[in-house]
């Protein structure tokens, strides 16, 4: 998973260094009793049932400080170790909050990034903030996820079975699996979403298609890419002419 948006809501120095290494056990995880054991019951509930429904993870944790650590470390390095989202499509989020940092973090998968952009996720937060001011926790929780559910169910998470060599008009949005090497990157004259790097790759797949691979601002997948070896891509499909796909994950 990777950065989204980060949102102090007061800045407080904390002494002490606390451990990133936090196993997630729940799809809501409070260590610091903000919430009601009857919302935690019923929230899990809803989100282990979309998971299943849709193959999108969505996981709250809520700590009490990340101490001296840099946050965005914190927050990814949890995320990362517990897995959050399904392999290949990268499809996790995770909500995070620091009781006593007043922070909140929506970390989004970077397969959700096209889905969920930066701005999206600062207008959640930005939402949520004079709810946690208040302490109506699970106000705001509950209206982060009535923002973010629909966004992640608004497109298949299902892997096609076809080959690239196959697709025609019906399978625009559909996500693929193949095998591609890099040829060069390119500028994109007009971006098509808002988290779209201005860089795209060009690559070439092992049956001898040229397909355009747009990548997010982070670019953390692309530069497993390479003109080495070829890579195990998994994209979705957004362009017939020239064919155009989303990196969602690559496999190392």
């Amino acid at each position: 998973m990777k950065k989204i948006i980060l949102v102090s809501l007061l800045i407080l120095s904390c002494s002490q260094n606390v451990q990133s290494k936090i196993t997630i056990d729940n799809y809501v995880d409070d260590r610091v009793n903000l919430l009601t054991k009857k919302y935690i019951e019923q929230t899990s509930k809803k989100l282990s049932d979309f998971e299943k429904r849709t193959k999108v993870q969505i996981v709250i944790l809520c700590i009490d400080s990340i101490g001296e650590n840099d946050f965005d470390s914190f927050v990814n390095d949890i995320a990362n170790q517990n897995g959050i989202g399904e392999k290949y499509v990268n499809n996790g989020l995770l909500i995070f909050l620091s009781k006593s940092d007043y922070k909140i973090r929506i970390n989004v998968g970077s397969g959700l990034e096209w889905i969920i952009s930066d701005k999206l996720a600062k207008g959640i937060v930005d939402e949520m903030i004079p709810l946690l001011r208040e302490g109506s926790y699970e106000t705001a929780l509950d209206l982060a996820l009535n923002r973010i559910i629909p966004l992640a169910e608004s497109v298949s998470w299902q892997i096609s079975s076809k080959s690239i060599n196959e697709i025609t008009n019906s399978d625009l949005g559909r996500i693929f699996q193949f095998k591609a090497i890099k040829i060069r990157e390119e500028k994109v004259e007009n971006l098509d979403y808002e988290n779209q790097s201005e860089d795209n790759l060009v690559l070439k797949s092992d049956s001898g298609k040229i397909i355009n691979l747009y990548v997010t601002i982070y670019r953390y997948h692309s530069y497993f890419i390479d003109d080495k070896k070829e890579r195990l891509i998994t994209a979705r499909l957004i362009k017939l002419n020239p064919l155009t796909f989303q990196l969602l994950g690559v496999e190392r």
